[in-house]
């Protein structure tokens, strides 16, 4: 049985046959006592939750049965439900991983268990609050241009895509600029299914027209549900851990 302190490393990851240093300061799993937040996509158990861990053990995480805010009852998950885990770590930086409800396990109280990733796929968030990915998919957009005010409608190849917000590339032709709100609508690939992600951006950065006759845009949300934006953050996350398997993803 593990105790309630930290565990550090600087990590040497083998991937491909080669090993591939990540230097990860203070990585840490969270300690025992610590509250910790749930976060799941959709589905009948769609939201937020908070837990406490209670112990730690092998490959398992045992928390308290998890309370919605608000909420007087707690919610018994059931087994193999998909989570999103979400708690600081020593150094205050934000650390998240993917995980999934096991079972219950009873002791002194009810306790809920969850899967313990392995120390590869603990992320942290330190000066950038969500980190890139790219995605493949078409974007369909709507906006008023500043100038002429007339309704632009266009398609665009997405680049990258975060919890935070996105970027994609458009000719030369379609006129963009700094601060204008767009509309966006496309399909995310997650789990095995499409799900439509709808919502609203600012332009932050138009990138010069590239030699072929494209320029990257990025934007940061403006206007999105909730619920769309802990998809896309899941999505970000599979497909980082995607991108390290396959040795393409370097810290």
């Amino acid at each position: 049985m593990t105790t309630g302190k930290h565990s550090y490393l600087i990590l040497e990851e083998e991937v491909m046959g080669e090993h591939i240093p990540w230097r990860v300061r203070a990585l840490a799993y969270p300690v025992i006592g610590q509250t910790i937040t749930l976060e799941i996509a959709d589905g009948y158990f769609a939201g937020r939750y908070q837990a406490r861990v209670q112990d730690m053990e092998g490959d398992s995480i045992f928390i308290d049965i998890p309370l919605k805010p608000g909420y007087k009852n707690p919610t018994n998950l059931p087994t193999g439900q998909p989570v999103l885990v979400q708690y600081r770590a020593v150094d205050g930086a934000q650390c998240t991983f993917q995980s999934e409800v096991r079972g219950r396990d009873t002791r002194q109280v009810p306790l809920l268990q969850l899967q313990k990733p392995e120390y590869g796929h603990v992320y942290r968030h330190q000066r950038r609050e969500f980190l890139r990915v790219p995605i493949l998919a078409t974007f369909h957009l709507v906006f008023v241009d500043s100038e002429s005010k007339d309704i632009i409608t266009a398609d665009a190849n997405g680049y990258d895509i975060s919890g935070g917000g996105l970027s994609f590339r458009v000719k030369q032709e379609l006129t963009v600029r700094r601060d204008d709100i767009i509309g966006f609508r496309f399909l995310l690939p997650l789990e095995g299914r499409s799900h439509e992600i709808v919502g609203k951006a600012r332009v932050i950065r138009v990138a010069p027209v590239d030699q072929h006759g494209w320029k990257l845009v990025s934007l940061k949300y403006f206007e999105i549900p909730e619920s769309e934006r802990q998809r896309i953050i899941q999505y970000s996350f599979k497909r980082q851990i995607e991108l390290r398997e396959k040795g393409l993803f370097r810290r």
